[in-house]
């Protein structure tokens, strides 16, 4: 198969969070690259977080955001393809959120980051992230606009225990865990793999011409739409049992291994 497109996660997958973007990563997509094929990062970062990584990669526009809610074209300075979560669906999702004083949300809005008390938890994911946030009184005033996610952090167990709760609450607002600290509520229905395939009519490239490449359970849709989809050594047995392939870790440069074997 002739490969037009590779769309891969960010963290633990493009990046390793033990040391960065490598030199073989880099070289390896400086390489791809060169042969004519695009290559694209897909994250549930917000763009000024994400912009420093997709340099550093040498990456392609468009960009996947917010875990599939925006697909941007940052050479154009463009939103190609938007979807929040309604408010009233944040609301809900909140008092569920909510039962568990552990646990941290996070409310992404307006590409601004706002939680309603300082955490160690929220103190370490900004630095991570280089973000910065706002607190609030609650979050509640701040909804005459709709978010883009609310993300949760909190011990592994706190969050299957909340992820339980969504499920039996059948709210309206997608959860997705995208690391074991991490839980992030999404717009109904949306997911890397929705992203994608806007993504996809706006290149003009068909599924089948892609190779996606993910670390958890929020790239799972986008590594089954995709022609071959690849999951890291480390992702949960449930996402690396649905992939076409399994490469190494992050650490071991899994995902050059897949650019040099499957696309150069």
């Amino acid at each position: 198969m002739a490969y037009r497109l590779v769309v891969a996660d960010l963290d633990g997958t493009a990046r390793s969070r033990r040391f960065g973007v490598t030199p073989g990563v880099r070289r390896a997509i400086a390489d791809v690259r060169a042969s004519g094929i695009r290559v694209c990062v897909a994250t549930g970062r917000m763009w000024r977080s994400a912009a420093p990584w997709v340099q550093s990669l040498g990456a392609d526009t468009p960009v996947i955001l917010y875990n599939g809610g925006r697909v941007f074209d940052f050479d154009g300075g463009r939103i190609l393809y938007e979807r929040r979560l309604a408010a009233e669906f944040t609301r809900q999702a909140l008092a569920v959120i909510r039962r568990d004083p552990d646990v941290q949300p996070h409310l992404f809005l307006n590409d601004r980051v706002y939680v309603e008390r300082r955490h160690p938890m929220t103190e370490a994911y900004a630095e991570d992230d280089g973000l910065g946030y706002e607190v609030v009184t609650a979050f509640e005033p701040l909804l005459t606009d709709d978010p883009h996610k609310i993300l949760v952090l909190g011990a592994p167990g706190k969050l299957e225990a909340l992820s339980s709760a969504a499920r039996q609450a059948r709210l309206s607002a997608r959860a997705v865990q995208s690391e074991p600290t991490k839980l992030e509520f999404l717009p109904p229905g949306i997911s890397k793999g929705t992203a994608l395939r806007a993504m996809l009519e706006a290149l003009g490239v068909e599924a089948g011409e892609v190779v996606a490449v993910g670390d958890n359970w929020n790239d799972l849709e986008m590594i089954e739409a995709a022609g071959l989809g690849v999951a890291m050594a480390d992702a949960p047995e449930g996402v690396r049992a649905r992939a076409d392939h399994v490469c190494g870790t992050a650490d071991e440069e899994g995902f050059r291994d897949v650019l040099e074997r499957f696309v150069l």
